[in-house]
């Protein structure tokens, strides 16, 4: 979807969406902290949107004033797309939001919920896991954003996306972490989710964003290092691809691209140019950094959940050479970030003690 809030006078809001099918006319979900949701179709007529070829009839508009909600100029509202319940706009409370924009690039099969919890809070439009999304969606989120409170997270594409978040005044922040680490926890999960899946609907949900990543590993028995070799030479070149240095991928790569070696100076090119860069390794140091920086409370008393026998597993997965060939990159990365970590601290401490 495209979107655009347009003003908010106070006494309305206005703005327009339009889904993937031009010829749709969106409907609206009206989010309230404390009461029922209000339901509307588009109710402004955008000839601009049929002018320019955006939209095939112009119906796509949409005011949000009195007569929708009636305490509108004092109530805590979210306008969202009723279908997929995306956020389109919600309003600063200059008490608790922050005035910033921040987006958080992170590899991660498990959700640190805490962790995004805490920082979601500090913020007016939350949008996690955002790589979920479609690419306009993404595009719109990023760019079209009428608010100046956003939060952004998810495994997102620098080399499609950075730039733009860049340009449009995003405090950009990148955590790395071992993968070994990572890949033992996304094996674990898939497996976790596949033996729930039938009980629950929402497991088969969560299961299907893995994609053809999950058929392929689920069944591995990660007990045995011989299975666990043996599954993975079955991959196709296809599950290699999305399981291949994520990190680096990401950083790096456009997204038709094979990663290779090259692309780990230019991810270390990229992280560069971020606000902030932080290691799971180092995770104190990091939240601390975050903390001062946005000013926000309770982060650094954060603690990363870790799903049981992950790192039992992660250390089995480090003894097999041909997943060491599939995370090469990462690992690079890695341990790239760690060094030059430890050398700002150290840096810093001595720094610190001279004075």
């Amino acid at each position: 979807m495209y979107f655009n809030v347009d003003a908010d006078t106070g006494q309305a809001v206005t703005g327009w969406l339009v889904m993937e099918n031009i010829t749709v006319t969106p409907e609206f979900s009206i989010k309230f902290p404390d009461r029922a949701p209000i339901l509307f179709k588009a109710n402004v007529f955008r000839s601009d949107l049929v002018h320019h070829g955006i939209h095939a009839t112009g119906m796509a508009g949409f005011q949000v004033d009195a007569g929708l909600v009636a305490d509108i100029e004092t109530s805590d509202f979210t306008i969202c797309e009723a279908t997929t319940g995306h956020p389109i706009y919600r309003r600063r409370d200059l008490r608790t939001h922050f005035s910033k924009k921040v987006m958080f690039l992170e590899v991660s099969a498990l959700p640190q919920v805490n962790m995004l919890r805490v920082l979601m809070s500090n913020f007016a439009l939350r949008y996690p896991f955002l790589e979920r999304q479609t690419l306009d969606t993404i595009n719109a989120t990023i760019t079209h954003n009428f608010s100046d409170s956003i939060f952004i997270y998810g495994q997102l594409n620098w080399l499609r996306h950075g730039g733009y978040a860049k340009e449009r005044d995003f405090l950009t922040v990148a955590l790395t972490r071992d993968p070994y680490e990572e890949l033992a926890e996304r094996l674990l999960l898939i497996q976790t989710l596949d033996r729930q899946r039938a009980n629950n609907p929402r497991m088969r949900e969560q299961l299907d964003r893995f994609g053809d990543l999950a058929p392929a590993l689920s069944s591995i028995d990660l007990q045995s290092p011989r299975a666990v070799l043996a599954g993975f030479r079955k991959l196709n070149a296809g599950q290699r691809k999305l399981l291949r240095s994520p990190m680096t991928a990401a950083l790096a790569c456009a997204p038709e691209e094979d990663v290779n070696r090259k692309h780990v100076s230019v991810a270390l090119d990229h992280l560069a140019d971020m606000n902030i860069v932080g290691s799971r390794d180092r995770f104190d140091d990091f939240s601390n950094v975050v903390s001062g920086y946005l000013r926000t409370t309770g982060f650094e008393d954060v603690k990363l959940d870790v799903l049981p026998g992950s790192a039992e597993l992660a250390r089995m997965l480090s003894d097999i050479g041909l997943i060491g060939d599939l995370l090469d990159e990462d690992i690079a990365l890695h341990n790239f970030v760690n060094e030059a970590l430890i050398e700002c601290k150290n840096a810093y401490d001595k720094q610190f003690a001279s004075h």
